[in-house]
């Protein structure tokens, strides 16, 4: 009889299971796949590209499929919801690119459930992002660029703003400004060691935003994302709050009359 496998043992091989199982990749339709190697992470993105060397608009996911339940992280923090993919698809822009977060549809060694949790705005995971963003500006020869941010994608969209002087703009949408204010209304545990977006107002200040909040989002209210905008005393922040809309329920028919196209 074979005894049954100890419970860490089991835990472990799950876990390596859960990372190098084959992820499907989408393939939508105008968009070509392409794998971003930096030096921390290697990162899923997919591009449109009309005209290069002129701006580029560039989609950054949310936190993806991080946690199965309040205690217990994902093996794979793959979105099942790929709604900001969607988004990028309906933008009429001329250039237009989704960029994945770390371990997002592509494993590596370094991927544990750090890098989706408590650790989902490293410094490491900023770096990669940034690194990234830095590639696809230099690849297409963009001029500048703007950034739409997520959910948990908001924040690293502000994080890699501020070292990356070609930002002309970022939106954001449902968007963790501050996580250490989004943690605490939620009593969840912080995000211990993950840069806030909060601690770099001074940078921030220079940087066009538009902020789109749903007034049925429950996981990021309204409320948290007009006092980190009012907080920032930056006359070209703005907070636009969208009736009917939730974190992730009523963004994809009403986006392109929310955001104007980038020539």
């Amino acid at each position: 009889m074979v005894k049954s496998m100890p419970k860490k043992i089991f835990f472990l091989f799950l876990f390596a299971v859960g990372l190098n199982g084959c992820v499907s990749l989408p393939e939508p339709e105008g968009f070509s796949f392409q794998e971003i190697k930096t030096q921390e992470f290697p990162l899923a993105s997919w591009a449109r590209i009309n005209a290069a060397g002129r701006p580029l608009r560039i989609y950054i996911e949310g936190d993806g499929f991080a946690w199965v339940n309040a205690y217990t992280p994902s093996m794979n923090p793959t979105p099942s919801d790929l709604m900001v993919l969607d988004l990028a698809k309906r933008d009429t822009s001329a250039n237009v690119v989704y960029l994945a977060r770390p371990c997002q549809f592509i494993s590596s060694r370094k991927c544990r459930p750090y890098y989706w949790t408590t650790g989902r705005f490293d410094p490491q995971v900023i770096a990669a992002e940034t690194e990234a963003i830095r590639t696809l500006i230099d690849q297409y020869h963009a001029p500048s660029v703007e950034l739409v941010g997520y959910s948990g994608g908001a924040a690293v969209s502000l994080l890699t703003a501020v070292k990356i002087p070609e930002v002309s703009k970022v939106y954001t949408l449902a968007g963790v400004l501050d996580h250490q204010a989004w943690t605490s209304f939620h009593k969840d545990s912080p995000l211990t060691g993950s840069l806030n977006p909060a601690d770099y107002k001074k940078e921030l200040v220079k940087i066009p935003q538009t902020h789109f909040a749903g007034n049925a989002d429950k996981n990021v209210p309204v409320s948290l994302t007009e006092k980190f905008v009012y907080s920032l005393k930056n006359d070209q922040a703005e907070v636009i709050v969208v009736p009917s809309v939730s974190h992730n329920k009523g963004w994809n028919n009403i986006w392109n009359r929310l955001i104007e196209p980038l020539k």
